[in-house]
């Protein structure tokens, strides 16, 4: 079945790998939400290294990465050598975000979450509801001149429009 599959070859040590480039599999992973700016991780989740919350995780190179680490590193080029990336969504942190990062000391991460822990449980009810998928973030027409809508990331967009002139045909 894997030797017929035109998205796969055969790696160094004899394993088979996809052949599509890393930041495409990640890009079709994603989901842009308007109301947010933010680009939510949609493929394989986990719970590791001992957190209740969901993360994205993503495969690389034989190796299973955080989904928000490895947009950090290889999309928005980010030194996370050392260092935790925490979410820094503009309307309260999501774990499944790969847009809204940036490196922090552990220090400063477990700060943030005490910080967002003071919040009200109406609030940090709502954005568990939201990174679960359970509540979807709509536009409300009423109250479309008052709330921003972002557009997507360049990274998240691709330009799929080939130009061709009448100088490129062979013919």
């Amino acid at each position: 079945m894997a030797r017929d599959d035109p998205m796969r070859g055969r790696g160094e040590a004899g394993r088979f790998t996809s052949i599509v480039p890393a930041l495409e599999r990640f890009r079709a992973k994603c989901r842009f939400e308007p109301a947010t700016g933010c680009v939510i991780w949609t493929g394989g989740t986990t719970a590791g290294r001992g957190n209740t919350a969901r993360y994205g995780s993503f495969k690389y190179e034989g190796r299973r990465w955080f989904a928000h680490r490895w947009a950090a590193e290889h999309v928005h080029g980010l030194d996370v050598a050392g260092v935790t990336v925490g979410h820094c969504c503009p309307h309260g942190p999501n774990t499944l975000c790969v847009q809204h990062l940036r490196p922090e000391t552990l220090g400063e991460n477990v700060a943030e979450r005490n910080r967002r822990v003071a919040q009200s449980p109406d609030v940090r009810q709502h954005w568990l509801f939201v990174s679960l998928g359970l509540r979807a973030l709509e536009p409300v027409a009423e109250l479309a001149d008052l709330v921003p809508f972002y557009e997507p990331p360049a990274w998240l967009t691709v330009d799929k429009a080939v130009n061709l002139s009448d100088e490129d045909c062979p013919f």
